[in-house]
């Protein structure tokens, strides 16, 4: 059983029903709905295995599934469209999908729902559950996803193809297949980007940072697994030892057993500081992003409220609260109950980036609900205080919106994203300091823009001030950058115009 995530809520909510299923009458009435249950699993392609026993059914039934399954666990229920599901312009239960979620817009102009998707249910579960998936093992930044586009490599996971062929941070994408990055054809360069299958190869020309000359590597795509703590080490700054942990995601069971180990090792080197670069996490299991809330904390949150998880007014009967526990409650890489180490700090420095999402800011959310003091290095964060259970249909695993969390405080207004501010206002904006990314060195390399600031509020209680004159040496042109990290998952699509 898959717990609670950002990611993936539904086998907790009685209204989406596992049931036994039966036929339901395909007549649209509008205003009228018939349970999700009654048309689940009933599917233009049943499947038949260990697994999934479908029936034999239309796009009309998926369709149906779609739009009671939306109208009774969308968070905002009241504001979607009610489509005939026999629309024949919408016989792809996706298209038809994406007509689910509110046209809302907010007071700053974004789409209320920025977070609508789906996924092939077989590569969701494997990828959710293992962390593998099929690529080359490198993420990078799209800076630029029109002509002239440009891409940068962030980092390579490690024994991936990428990683073997010596691809890392800083080096920029010139080709893909002989076609050039900045303006060449899309479908080619999509198709390198993301392969379809195992085994497929693809040419890509690459400049190394620093490099005067590009260089070409054939790349074999393979199954990748992610690791999320990528990069975690102590360092003596300023008479203190400060851990320094780059956590590139929750999405990824193992997270739950790599976390514990790297505090288990912050602990017994007796860290001083914590440095946690999510800069580039966008999210996952909320049980996973709780207990590391928990080992930061300790006992100066010890039971206290994490986030109370709000679902729409018909099922707030049951909202679920996550606390701050002495144990795990999260099931996933070790067994329910296991006693979690605690660095007991009353402050934590978190490095972040419009990548920074989801469950990373609940973490943000849910330590400044109980005092825990956040500072915030980098940039806003992406503004998502919401999430939901993924749910499958007939080989399509569905995501649509179905709760917010909030926080000790009642605090979940944070749609916009976490903005570091010269002061702390409780709300959206957290004291910190605004960073771009530095891809010109290493994570966790003490000369890095982001992790330098961090060293150096420790040591001075403030931030940096950069002296620019004319005798200074030049920026690097990659240590002030920008931009959106693809990945695979959660999220899917072309991604480039």
């Amino acid at each position: 059983m898959r717990v609670l995530t950002l990611a993936t809520i539904c086998m907790l909510i009685s209204a989406c029903g596992g049931e036994s299923k039966k036929q339901a009458s395909n007549e649209w009435v509008e205003g009228e709905y018939l349970p999700s249950r009654n048309f689940a699993n009933i599917c233009r392609t049943p499947r038949q295995n260990k697994d999934y026993q479908d029936l034999a059914g239309t796009s009309v039934d998926e369709n149906n599934w779609i739009r009671s399954w939306s109208n009774e666990t969308y968070l905002w229920y009241n504001e979607l469209p009610d489509i005939d599901p026999a629309t024949p312009s919408l016989a792809d239960p996706i298209k038809y999908f994406d007509k689910m979620k509110t046209s809302a817009t907010t007071s700053n102009g974004l789409p209320k729902d920025r977070f609508h998707y789906t996924n092939n249910t077989e590569e969701y579960n494997q990828y959710t559950e293992t962390g593998v998936s099929a690529g080359y093992g490198f993420n990078y930044l799209l800076i630029q996803s029109s002509p002239p586009r440009k891409a940068v490599i962030i980092y390579s996971e490690p024994n991936s193809p990428a990683a073997n062929n010596n691809i890392r941070r800083g080096a920029e994408i010139i080709s893909i297949d002989g076609e050039p990055f900045a303006n060449g054809d899309s479908d080619t360069l999509n198709a390198g980007l993301i392969p379809e299958a195992l085994g497929e190869y693809h040419t890509f020309e690459i400049r190394d940072l620093n490099a005067l000359s590009t260089r070409t590597v054939v790349l074999q795509s393979s199954e990748i697994v992610t690791v999320p703590v990528h990069t975690q080490n102590v360092i003596d700054h300023a008479n203190k030892q400060i851990g320094y942990l780059a956590l590139n995601t929750f999405f990824i069971a193992s997270a739950e057993k790599q976390l514990i180990d790297a505090i288990n090792d912050f602990k017994s080197k007796q860290i001083d500081e914590l440095v946690l670069d999510l800069r580039y996490n966008t999210g996952g299991y909320v049980s996973i992003s709780a207990d590391l809330g928990a080992m930061i904390a300790g006992n100066n949150a010890l039971g206290s409220v994490f986030t109370e998880i709000k679902l729409n007014d018909k099922l707030s009967s049951e909202n679920i609260i996550f606390r701050f526990s002495p144990s795990s409650s999260s099931n996933l890489t070790v067994p329910i109950g296991t006693l979690l180490p605690t660095l007991d700090l009353q402050r934590v420095y978190i490095l972040s980036s419009i990548n920074t999402a989801s469950a990373s800011e609940y973490l943000i959310n849910g330590l400044r609900g109980v005092d825990i003091e956040v500072i915030l290095i980098g940039t806003r964060t992406t503004g998502k205080p919401y999430g939901w259970q993924a749910s499958d249909n007939c080989g399509i695993t569905y995501s649509t919106i179905q709760f917010k969390g909030e926080n000790a405080k009642g605090f979940s207004d944070f749609g916009y994203g976490f903005m570091p501010s010269a002061t702390d206002n409780g709300r959206d904006g957290v004291q910190g300091c605004v960073v771009t990314d530095d891809l010109s060195h290493l994570l966790g390399d003490k000369n890095e823009r982001m992790l330098a600031t961090a060293l150096h509020y420790i040591e001075n209680n403030e931030c940096p001030v950069s002296a620019h004159n004319s005798n200074s040496k030049p920026a690097h042109p990659l240590s002030r950058m920008s931009g959106k990290v693809i990945s695979r998952y959660p999220g899917t699509g072309l991604l480039l115009q």
